[in-house]
């Protein structure tokens, strides 16, 4: 009975300690997403969508993992984005040519403006009236093959401008391509000079840029050029961003006080706050933090605005900072003027997507999954992963969030690893209160034997009769009774000799 119940013991004790540790790996994950692979390729990598990021525990990504079928990690790695190393833009002056209406259907040099041999422009004729005027070419020269052209600074002469405009590049006059558009501003609003002169460009190393004046053309006094030396394959640092539109900030209990949350653990670089009146005008900076109790800190401050100019709106552009993953967020807004006024305050958050690169080992159907806050980062190098294979990784999508009691395919896959569990707790649950009933109903009889064999001892050394409930002792205590029989009668015997 010992061997019996030392035996249940441990069987008991090695459930109790597997069922406690920690599920499978592939359990131990708030949200599940399927990988929609295009082939049978060896290497795959994928875009994280915005998904991906709300259902995060970790602001680093540190809770993601790649699963085959059969619960195995697949190995992989996390390329975040990052700006190339760059020195400082070069401010360089260019020059313009204001150019008349343009002709349909022509090509090279337009009216006015003659091409030498180095491909410089020279103006051939006097510029066109302002009414005439729509249009502005500039010779970038060979800065733009020294490095990227990344912005255009157009200093106005008016006081008060408000228009849109559009930029196309070229290197030969003929085909033109577009390379970016801005708003531009110069007004007075509350006491407040507001100037927007910037326009963004795409990088394209073209000797020739094209603006149209969709809005009435302005006068201008100098135009700037911004030059990025940069390499060739960091031409695109600023990569296509996913945005997070309509988050609705939450007036404070402070006047001038709002505050939203982003919802994920997003690397966010960009905000776009709009003001819900127009004609507004009112200085404001950004706080961010990581949770309730951490301290606020500021990571950006501009002047917001927005304004109408007849059918032309004119907002503040996006505030640009380092990548922060804080999910709340705080806008102070100065009131002195009035603040944003009555409406709600929405914004949009911009951030560029990792990319991450896998192996697919396994037999599929390959699952993505996020969400443990305790887990530590498994991501490894890009070679690493790749193992000195030189085939192109192929393209991989995540797609909808799958159930968390359902593997992908239902029919094929066994019963949960959680429900194996709970069955071998119950089986363990029952097999201890099994052990310890029978180890209870032991000892009671063994108690009653007992108890049975003093009381017949007792009564034949008296010379009672004995009851017939000791003669009926188990089978396992006879030759304890029979024992105490036999030395009761040779007390007697002893007796009478």
């Amino acid at each position: 009975m010992k061997r019996v119940l030392k035996l249940t013991g441990w069987c008991c004790a090695f459930v109790f300690a597997w069922a406690s540790a920690p599920a499978s790996a592939a359990d131990n994950f708030a949200e599940r997403f399927a990988l929609q692979l295009d082939n049978g390729a060896a290497y795959y990598s994928v875009t994280l969508p915005a998904a991906v990021y709300a259902a995060s525990q970790r602001s680093d990504l540190g809770d993601v993992r790649v699963f085959d079928s059969a619960g195995e990690a697949m190995p992989y790695s996390i390329e975040i984005p990052r700006d190339a190393a760059r020195s400082a833009p070069t401010l360089r002056s260019v020059n313009w040519f204001p150019l008349p209406s343009s002709v349909p259907g022509a090509s090279g040099a337009p009216f006015g403006v003659a091409m030498t041999a180095d491909g410089s422009l020279r103006a051939t004729a006097a510029p066109p009236a302002r009414e005439q005027h729509d249009t502005d070419l500039i010779d970038a020269g060979r800065a733009a093959r020294a490095g990227r052209v990344s912005a255009l600074l157009v200093h106005l002469r008016d006081d008060n401008y408000q228009g849109r405009v559009t930029v196309e590049a070229s290197d030969d006059l003929r085909h033109w391509q577009p390379a970016g558009d801005a708003q531009l501003l110069k007004v007075n609003a509350n006491g407040s000079a507001l100037s927007q002169d910037r326009i963004e460009l795409d990088g394209a190393q073209a000797r020739y840029l094209r603006l149209h004046w969709l809005d009435g053309t302005p006068y201008v006094e100098s135009i700037d050029m911004e030059v990025q030396a940069v390499a060739v394959h960091a031409q695109r640092a600023d990569a296509q961003r996913t945005w997070r539109e309509g988050i609705v900030a939450h007036a404070g209990p402070k006047p001038g006080e709002y505050f939203f949350a982003t919802g994920g653990a997003y690397p966010v670089d960009r905000l776009r706050l709009n003001l819900p009146q127009p004609d507004t005008v009112a200085p404001a900076v950004v706080y961010s933090r990581t949770g309730l109790d951490a301290p606020w800190r500021e990571v950006s401050s501009a002047t917001l605005f927005r304004l109408h100019n007849g059918t032309v709106e004119q907002s503040n552009p996006s505030l640009s900072f380092a990548p922060d993953t804080d999910r709340q967020w705080r806008v102070v807004v100065d009131t002195h003027n009035g603040g944003l006024g009555n409406g709600a305050l929405t914004v949009a958050a911009g951030w560029r997507p990792a990319t991450l690169l896998f192996a697919a080992h396994g037999a599929a159907p390959f699952t993505l999954s996020v969400g443990s806050a305790a887990s530590v980062s498994a991501a490894v190098s890009r070679d690493e992963v790749l193992a000195g294979a030189s085939s192109v990784a192929a393209t991989a999508r995540v797609g909808d969030a799958l159930s968390l009691s359902l593997a992908p395919d239902a029919d094929a896959q066994p019963a949960p690893p959680d429900a194996r569990r709970r069955y071998l707790i119950w089986a363990a649950l029952l097999l201890g209160v099994g052990s310890l009933a029978a180890l209870a109903w032991r000892l009671a009889r063994g108690a009653r034997a007992h108890a049975q064999v003093g009381g017949a001892s007792g009564a034949m050394a008296s010379g009672l009769p004995v009851e017939s409930g000791a003669m009926n002792a188990p089978a396992d205590d006879a030759d304890a009774a029979r024992s105490g029989v036999n030395a009761n009668a040779n007390a007697k015997g002893d007796g009478k000799a």
